[in-house]
């Protein structure tokens, strides 16, 4: 790792203040860096440490800082009261059947198939940081993991749900998740605003021990994006080794399907 000749920190005034290695001699201010946020510059993204080597003393860098991947993405007020509202549903009832309609052009047998059954109890919380690859952190609108038990499985995946009304990710954040689902035991769920609740809808228990009902129209799963059972890749001429056409396919078909508006 590189050295640092200099440091800055936060002082108490609330101002960025730059500091010297020449400074690190002193027992005293040594100790009271030690206490300080140290960073490469001024609001930095790189934390440094102190290294108090007899002839050459000098700060190092520890970690780089976590930012968020998609920064600044500003969402609709109809994004916001879905989210709210899906969060609040999600944590007031404690089994979940998370699924799509096989046929949603059926009048008579729709034929509801269930992509996760959450028996056990889920801990729900919304705009949640998830650092998924270095450097960067993903935002994710609502996210739930098993609540009683640090289990990570195809039983008990971590589960995103994205309300979609105007943005969708970018390419970055996209292939970030593809690469994850992959990896790990992870389900992202799309709820689409401008569907509701055509394509997707959340129902409540018919019995009390009953379970919720999700229905869903896209997801990413085992690194593939997926509309109902099917993936894109076996219905479409693309694959997610050409992660930028995949991405705009998806995208524009979205569009198409009338599942997001455009920004104002």
């Amino acid at each position: 790792m590189p050295k640092y000749e200099v440091a800055w920190y936060l002082n108490d005034q609330k101002r960025w203040e730059e500091v010297s290695y020449l400074e690190l001699s002193r027992d005293e201010r040594r100790a009271e860096l030690r206490e300080r946020d140290l960073r490469d510059e001024r609001d930095g993204i790189v934390e440094l440490g102190i290294r108090n080597h007899l002839k050459t003393p000098h700060f190092f860098e520890r970690r780089r800082i976590r930012t968020d991947l998609e920064p600044g993405a500003r969402e609709s007020e109809a994004h916001e009261d879905e989210k709210r509202m899906v969060r609040a549903f999600l944590s007031k009832y404690e089994k979940h059947d998370i699924g799509y309609y096989e046929r949603p052009w059926d009048k008579q047998d729709k034929g509801f198939e269930s992509l996760l059954k959450l028996k056990d109890e889920y801990q729900w919380g919304t705009e949640i940081q998830f650092g998924l690859v270095y450097g960067k952190f993903v935002r994710f609108d609502i996210f739930g993991r098993l609540k009683d038990e640090i289990q990570l499985t195809d039983k008990y995946p971590l589960v995103a749900i994205e309300i979609v009304d105007t943005h969708f990710h970018s390419q970055e954040a996209f292939k970030v998740l593809l690469e994850t689902s992959r990896n790990i035991p992870l389900i992202v769920a799309y709820y689409f605003v401008p569907v509701v609740p055509r394509l997707n809808c959340v129902k409540k228990p018919e019995r009390s021990n009953g379970y919720s009902r999700i229905r869903l129209q896209c997801y990413i799963a085992d690194g593939s994006f997926w509309f109902r059972n099917e993936r894109v890749e076996d219905t479409a001429g693309v694959t997610p080794e050409s992660p930028e056409v995949y991405y705009n396919f998806i995208r524009e078909k979205l569009y198409a399907d009338g599942c997001m508006r455009p920004s104002s």
